[in-house]
């Protein structure tokens, strides 16, 4: 039996690539544009996400963050929104890390592409082989005077036309509007300038978004700040059938020495600012604050006077002509537990107070007083008798207090991003080259940007040196040529 050789046609293994190390990798991830759409989509995103979330210092609620949010959205989900950031997301170190990728994102792509278009806009070539200048979309060719220089009259109109020329070696390069091929960069320097506004946010006092309550005729203190604010009046206006209409608080600004340095009406659309802070106009509320009390005599029903009774902080003792009331107990929300009287909160909502009310000759008596039920005494034998005639009321404004450091900076960054959108879209690069060949002078141009208006103003270009030869033609607006 033949013993069978098979012969196999071996060929050279390609080289291996080699590979590429952590640092490379890295670059090229952030180098890569779908990278940085879906980074940014992944912004705007969570940007819109954060629009719907109330977040912490923007809510008008007594309650602290861990017990709002499961209150209002339930344990499960309110927990959820709490723990991940969600609630102070625009602050939170995945928010900042998200912004810092697309950063980097942003620089590392200008850089990869910002060498080769230099050199493409700076440093052009000048003297491109004959059949680029000839296949040109927009050309035009014309057959020089006898003579005369072939590109004189070529040159002579691009100059009047603001074109930068350079002539050599029996051939033309012009341009203008080479910023407007910058467009983009600038575009992206704009959105840096913007990303470092947001991160500026995460550096201690530079940002702050909180919410204080300052009852009329109040000071208190601004957080984040060594200056006070006072409310001297808060003014609602309301509709005929009793909505709010516009609501604003007459604020002066006392400093930490004690001057008054600046007096301002804060409404819904005007607010104050002072020392890079500035307090909005964001709610109120109003609740009862004092009331007028009569003493009448039990015995003739004739009354002895008034006092005006504070339902927030009451003085411990009022004269009323001969008689005295001193305040020994005062409950702001009265009620009882264990048989005993308490007050239910802080707020004034049923007041009540124990009196003790003495006599013209020292006799004192004990007695019960509800602002709300007058009538209820608890010792008749006391020889007067109170009474409620007059409750007001007690606003107190709900300011926001804010402070940004970074808004200076975004603002900078959407000028830039604007001054982008213009250079990008009404500054387009276009670019002239001309060559003489067998007799002729070739002539072709290239732009970035419309195409329709560059072809016009070719068609008038060729006319006005070879009008015999190159008549005016009509360019319909979107005609392709």
């Amino acid at each position: 039996m033949d013993e069978q050789v098979v012969t196999e046609e071996t060929t050279a293994p390609e080289p291996e690539k080699p590979s590429k190390d952590f640092l490379d990798r890295t670059w090229d991830f952030f180098a890569s544009v779908p990278v940085a759409v879906v980074l940014l989509f992944i912004v705007a995103a969570a940007s819109v996400a954060g629009t719907l979330v109330p977040q912490e210092g923007m809510y008008s609620d007594w309650r602290t963050p861990s017990e709002f949010y499961p209150f209002r959205y339930g344990a499960f989900w309110g927990n959820l929104l709490w723990k991940t950031g969600m609630t102070r997301m625009y602050t939170s170190w995945w928010f900042m890390g998200l912004l810092f990728m697309v950063g980097a994102s942003l620089i590392i792509c200008s850089l990869e592409r910002f060498i080769p278009l230099w050199k493409a806009v700076q440093r052009p070539n000048i003297a491109p082989p004959s059949s680029f200048v000839k296949h040109l979309k927009n050309r035009f060719e014309y057959k020089p005077v006898a003579g005369a220089e072939a590109l004189a009259p070529l040159a002579a109109a691009l100059k009047s036309a603001h074109y930068t020329v350079v002539q050599k070696d029996g051939r033309i390069y012009a341009d203008k509007g080479r910023w407007g091929r910058w467009g983009p960069y600038i575009l992206h320097i704009g959105l840096i300038f913007i990303l470092v506004g947001a991160m500026v946010r995460v550096f201690p006092g530079a940002y702050m978004d909180q919410f204080i309550w300052v009852q009329d005729g109040e000071i208190a203190k601004v957080p984040g700040a060594n200056w006070f604010v006072r409310n001297d009046k808060f003014t609602l206006e309301t509709y005929e059938n009793g909505q709010p209409k516009a609501y604003k608080t007459q604020a002066v600004i006392i400093e930490a020495d004690g001057t008054e340095s600046k007096e301002h009406t804060i409404s819904m659309n005007l607010p104050l600012q002072h020392k890079w802070i500035e307090l909005y106009q964001s709610s109120y509320k109003n609740e009862v604050g004092t009331a007028v009390v009569s003493l009448t005599d039990r015995a003739t029903k004739q009354q002895i006077g008034t006092f005006t009774l504070d339902l927030h902080q009451p003085e411990t003792a009022y004269k009323v002509g001969a008689y005295t009331v001193k305040i020994n107990e005062y409950f702001p929300d009265f009620g009882l537990e264990g048989g005993k009287p308490v007050s239910r909160s802080s707020q004034v909502n049923n007041p009540g107070a124990v009196l003790e009310v003495i006599g013209p000759d020292g006799k004192a008596y004990k007695n019960w007083y509800f602002v709300a039920y007058p009538e209820m005494e608890f010792d008749p034998t006391t020889p007067v008798t109170l009474g409620t005639e007059e409750v007001t009321e007690r606003y107190t404004t709900g300011l926001k207090v804010k402070k940004d450091l970074g808004i200076p900076v975004i603002w900078f960054g959407l000028i830039v991003v604007s001054l982008s959108v213009c250079v990008t879209f009404y500054l387009p690069h276009r670019r002239y080259w001309a060559l003489v060949e067998d007799g002729r002078v070739f002539v072709g141009g290239w732009t970035n940007r419309n195409q329709t208006s560059f072809g016009d103003e070719m068609n008038r270009l060729a006319n006005r040196i070879d009008p015999k030869n190159n008549p005016l033609q009509t360019v319909v607006e979107g005609e392709e040529r």
